[in-house]
């Protein structure tokens, strides 16, 4: 589970309308067959590593955890989540509530989205931009999408600022840049858009971090071109944060990207951004007040822009102290919070001044 869904769980079990369930996934080396605990007004229910779209093992954990607290709601926060849970739940009651939060494309002649997301047992889907919810529309009726973005609190990047990570130089840097993604074997994470960028500049004053795994090819790509020195390829790291709060400016080439949280920690530790002209990534930020924008696939447009931040530092620092201030105005986690409390209350019907106990079920998938 990530962190804004464990605050959503916390949120609605500080309720009095809700009793809270959250699967809590085993690794393989744990007993299943422990007992349910209660932490913080939770109920923790194990239950067997989801794997698949149908996990057996899990499915019968869940249909016996239903039969023991008969859920009204269960909020499934990935696809194989949902798929499991509307596989458990056959024939009974329960209403079920979906999250989309990728842009990617759903096949019809598919049969496994019919095992989740094309459902028609889901009640409502949620999706995490505007632009999902349009693409959305193809295939559920409007009544049953809604929007709620993700948010990001500004206190959970104080430990990465207080200890910001960036590889030493043996030269002078004019421009300290980042970029976080695991790119080997998706192309559309434009990592090689972003190599091209820096070898057209060809400034070995700039300094690139590059977190995440990535392919062959593209490492090639930046050892053979003209600064090899301006590239620092850092592989998978828990310290990415660290990394984001030792650069100057954030890097964002996608051209197929949804609302990427790595973008939200980006602005949260002051940075400005420069983000392709894609949707999802260019609704976080402002172009031109809180970053900039890159056209998707164009190494010479990005190179521009990344001149740009390089010859306008006083205009880079306002950007990111804006960026910041942007976050915190509309990226905040409490007004989230209330419109997933008051969308489970309606599709329940249950009024919020009510004292009567309604249960709600968090499903999280790996």
């Amino acid at each position: 589970m990530d962190s804004i869904t464990l605050h959503l769980a916390q949120y609605l079990a500080s309720k009095a309308h809700w009793e809270v369930y959250v699967t809590a996934e085993c690794k393989p080396s744990q007993k299943v067959e422990s007992s349910p605990w209660q932490e913080g007004g939770i109920t923790y229910l194990p239950l067997s590593p989801i794997t698949s779209k149908c996990s057996w093992p899990a499915i019968c954990q869940l249909r016996r955890y239903d039969s023991c607290y008969c859920f009204d709601l269960i909020y499934s926060v990935g696809s194989s989540g949902l798929s499991n849970a509307l596989l458990a739940t056959l024939g009974r009651r329960g209403k079920h509530i979906g999250y989309r939060g990728t842009g990617a494309r759903v096949r019809r002649w598919d049969p496994t989205y019919y095992l989740g997301v094309l459902n028609p047992r889901v009640t409502h889907l949620i999706c995490e931009t505007e632009h999902i919810r349009s693409y959305m529309e193809h295939f559920i009726p409007p009544s049953k999408l809604s929007v709620h973005t993700k948010p990001f609190a500004l206190e959970w990047t104080q430990e990465a600022a207080r200890e910001p990570l960036h590889p030493k130089a043996d030269r002078p840097i004019s421009l300290r840049l980042v970029s976080v993604a695991n790119t080997l074997g998706r192309p559309y994470k434009g990592l090689t858009t972003l190599v091209e960028a820096i070898n057209l500049i060809a400034d070995p004053s700039l300094s690139l971090v590059l977190v995440g795994d990535y392919s062959g090819a593209d490492y090639a790509l930046a050892m053979r071109g003209p600064v090899p020195e301006c590239f620092h390829f850092v592989g998978p790291s828990s310290e990415a944060m660290r990394y984001i709060a030792g650069a100057e400016v954030y890097v964002l080439p996608s051209y197929r990207d949804a609302s990427p949280r790595v973008l939200r920690e980006a602005m949260a530790l002051g940075l400005p951004t420069i983000v392709s002209n894609i949707p999802g990534s260019r609704d976080l930020i402002v172009p031109g007040y809180t970053g900039l924008l890159a056209e998707p696939r164009d190494p010479t447009d990005l190179a521009r822009q990344i001149c740009w931040m390089q010859e306008h530092p006083e205009e880079r620092r306002l950007m990111g102290e804006r960026s910041r201030e942007h976050l915190e105005q509309h990226y905040a986690l409490e007004p989230y919070l209330q419109g997933l409390h008051q969308l489970f209350a309606s599709i329940l019907g249950v009024e919020l001044d009510e004292s009567s106990p309604s249960i709600l079920s968090s499903s999280v998938s790996p």
